[in-house]
């Protein structure tokens, strides 16, 4: 069972970053690869990309360590939550528990989760998710919920980079990172942050009504961890 940290007052997500888990930018460059050149790193390992050939920022491992930044998301446990479909809060295996369907709960952008749409956020628990609306900075403000039958590998967001020059593109207006699909050619040269899922089968739902058909109680705050 995936340990679970509190830190004033708040359940820490197993997605979050802690203050010990330092990004490091290591120096990039054209190499000729299967398939044509793309960006690598100078002193590239088999560890810094994934089973699809995307590229990775490195990030320290070090949950527990430190304080916990919850407005941050590790990179490597933001992947497998996705790949895997564990809860991005308590870090359990959705798929053990609803295998025909997993809960997504996404920041409200004035329109229900829609079929087709990607995102970032993996799935989660119905009590994690009851915590997440409430602890959450950006889903406090609204969110929205729904049942996704087939939530499928898709892409990367992250950072595109010139094949030219080797600098970095900058991604979409009002966006920080730019979602590339695996099947895009740009995804070459890609240096990824966050893995990126497509939801089919998608039907929105209420979290009240699922509370309610549950029979779960409201979450309440937990002391924290010595």
């Amino acid at each position: 069972m995936t340990r679970q940290f509190t830190q004033n007052g708040l359940t820490v997500p197993y997605i979050a970053a802690w203050s010990s888990e330092k990004t490091v930018s290591p120096l990039v460059e054209r190499r000729e690869a299967k398939g044509g050149p793309c960006l690598a790193y100078r002193d590239e390992s088999p560890y810094d990309r994934d089973m699809w050939g995307a590229l990775w920022i490195r990030q320290a491992i070090g949950r527990g360590k430190g304080r916990a930044n919850f407005a941050a998301v590790h990179a490597l446990r933001q992947r497998q939550a996705m790949i895997r479909l564990l809860c991005q809060v308590c870090g359990t295996d959705i798929l053990a528990q609803s295998p025909e369907r997993q809960l997504f709960v996404l920041k409200d952008t004035g329109q229900p989760v829609t079929e087709g749409e990607t995102t970032t956020a993996p799935p989660l628990c119905l009590p994690c998710a009851l915590v997440s609306v409430r602890d959450c900075p950006h889903l406090r403000t609204g969110h929205v919920a729904a049942w996704v039958g087939r939530p499928q590998v898709w892409g990367v967001a992250g950072v595109v980079y010139d094949p030219t020059t080797l600098r970095p593109v900058s991604p979409p207006a009002n966006r920080p990172t730019a979602e590339i699909a695996y099947d895009d050619p740009a995804i070459r040269w890609t240096l990824a942050a966050r893995h990126v899922n497509v939801l089919h089968d998608v039907t929105p739902v209420q979290l009240s009504d699922l509370v309610a058909e549950a029979g779960q109680p409201a979450p309440g705050r937990t002391a924290d961890h010595p």
